[in-house]
């Protein structure tokens, strides 16, 4: 089974992809270290900056989808349990693969994001501490919006989105609980 944990920046997928894969035993990666070793090889079209604007989050999964696809085939290959999560993919991608994989997928947001939320709760993601003031808002009044849209897009093609503005550990639970039901 590939376990997919998409969604928002900021929402709590690191934290959840790494408490399944403890919990189930198995490998875990972010697709921020997939875009990371593509923006080492160079590769044409890797993002290089924050967009949050609807075009430019369909733009890159796109765009990503060839490597997350050969990803997926390569850890199938290897294991039978994997934990995959980031903001690189979406739910129209998760249906292409479905086909082929064994593929269980939840999408995170975070449908309200205040500075003062987004400094208490760094997050897992290196870097976001040592941010300067103006992308730090930025990155707060796009979360929100980048999170609707994360929304819609799971609401579209059936599949689950947690919001994670309240209560955090339990919306964390609540989406463990949808993807490890019957595990």
């Amino acid at each position: 089974m590939i376990y997919l944990v998409g969604g928002a920046p900021r929402a709590g997928k690191s934290i959840l992809g790494q408490g399944i894969a403890a919990k189930l035993n198995v490998g875990w990666v972010s697709t921020d270290v997939l875009m990371e070793l593509l923006s080492v090889k160079n590769d044409t079209g890797v993002k290089v900056g924050w967009n949050a604007a609807p075009t430019a989050i369909m733009a890159n999964a796109e765009w990503f989808f060839p490597y997350l696809e050969r990803f997926i085939w390569g850890v199938s290959s290897l294991a039978d349990n994997y934990v995959i999560e980031g903001v690189d993919f979406l739910p129209a991608q998760i249906v292409q693969l479905s086909p082929q994989y064994q593929i269980r997928a939840v999408f995170l947001g975070c449908s309200s994001m205040t500075l003062e939320r987004f400094t208490h709760f760094p997050g897992r993601s290196r870097g976001y501490s040592s941010l300067p003031n103006e992308k730090r808002q930025q990155i707060v009044h796009d979360v929100p919006l980048w999170s609707e849209f994360i929304r819609q897009e799971a609401e579209r093609f059936g599949y689950p989105y947690v919001d994670t503005v309240s209560d955090f550990p339990e919306c964390l639970r609540t989406a463990e609980a949808v993807l490890t039901a019957g595990v």
